[in-house]
């Protein structure tokens, strides 16, 4: 068993092994961000959360491919009530170049969430969330592009009221007229809790300047 794992490993690598590998670059940053409430009786604020965040990143290319892999520690402290909580994300995404004109891609992740107080019930409202997903993109002509992805996060609680699983559609179109990029974004999401179904639906338009 440990010999079939070991080849089916090495079959696995060999095509990476023979990109063009460059060297990683790595990102470490640090987020603090504090909330604020005020007083109704003289009209001051007051601390009243504070959180921490650590991300550190690493992102290697390997002509024609990209890899990425990060993790994410974050802590939230409220000083005025209860709701503190703490996760640990991490995240797995690559994407590569088929041809002149496609673009693909994937991502894989996971989540996992601790409160330290239990929810009304007494059970534990500590959650592991699952993700992956996977995009495409095409160049349509020089300048234009358009894209889409879909994606699934399941969410796995001991209250299984608290229990989602959530399905994401998103699309892109972007164009260039000389400097100026002219973009159009959706994003769907379907959310599907134990009580029902709750959908979400978002858009954008943009038109910036880029030279570049």
């Amino acid at each position: 068993m440990k010999k079939g794992v070991f080849a089916l490993l090495v079959l696995v690598s060999c095509p990476a092994w023979s990109l063009d590998w460059k060297l990683p670059i790595f990102t470490v940053r640090y987020e603090v961000a504090g909330g604020g409430s005020e007083d109704p009786d003289d009209d001051t604020f007051e601390a009243s959360s504070l959180r921490n965040t650590v991300t550190f990143r690493v992102k290697e290319e390997a002509d024609p491919a990209t890899f990425g892999l990060g993790f994410t520690v974050s802590a939230k402290d409220y000083y005025q009530q209860s709701g503190d909580y703490s996760y640990l994300r991490i995240e797995h995404d690559a994407s590569t170049r088929v041809g002149e004109a496609w673009k693909l891609g994937y991502l894989l992740g996971a989540k996992w969430m601790e409160y330290p107080q239990p929810d009304s019930f007494g059970l534990s409202r500590d959650a592991l969330s699952l993700n992956a997903g996977g995009t495409a993109a095409v160049r349509l002509a020089r300048g234009t592009t358009l894209e889409a992805g879909v994606a699934g996060r399941f969410s796995m609680t001991e209250n299984p009221a608290d229990a989602l699983q959530a399905y994401i559609a998103s699309a892109g179109f972007s164009t260039r007229f000389g400097d100026w990029l002219l973009t159009a974004r959706y994003r769907g999401e379907f959310r599907f809790p134990v009580s029902g179904l709750d959908t979400y639906h978002t858009g954008s338009l943009s038109l910036q300047w880029d030279p570049n």
